[in-house]
């Protein structure tokens, strides 16, 4: 799989997770994977950031469940702003109610966890492929 750019740039994702360990383990695992990866805490921590220009994300990694605001809430909000950043969602909820209603608000891919390397890489290229929509 190649996730360069025509520039020979790394692909780059944003990873928002209330957990720390997770953000740690994930960010690593992208690095491994060489890809370029960026943490936030938080949903708005991430919104902060998107509208202050302090990002560059060619792919969202998406904490379904975070306290304040949850990864579909997330996802809402960037899909009001116009935001068309590819959004690959994870979980430990394998609920299908679930996975609709992520699909329905336009995220690319659902994972349940846990997640390894190649599948998580698999998912990330499937989310940035161009898409005639």
């Amino acid at each position: 799989m190649n996730l360069e750019r025509p520039q020979g740039q790394r692909i780059s994702v944003a990873i928002v997770d209330d957990e720390h360990s997770v953000r740690v383990s994930l960010r690593r695992l992208c690095e491994a994977l060489g890809l370029d990866a960026t943490v936030y805490a938080s949903g708005r921590d991430f919104l902060n950031a998107l509208q202050n220009g302090a990002t560059r994300a060619d792919c969202l990694l998406l904490d379904a469940h975070m306290p304040h605001m949850t990864g579909l809430e997330l996802q809402n909000s960037l899909v009001e702003s116009g935001s068309r950043l590819p959004t690959v969602v994870y979980t430990a909820d394998d609920a299908p109610e679930a996975q609709a209603r992520y699909v329905a608000a336009g995220v690319r891919e659902y994972l349940r966890k846990p997640i390894g390397g190649e599948e998580l890489l698999a998912a990330i290229e499937r989310a940035i492929a161009p898409r005639g929509d």
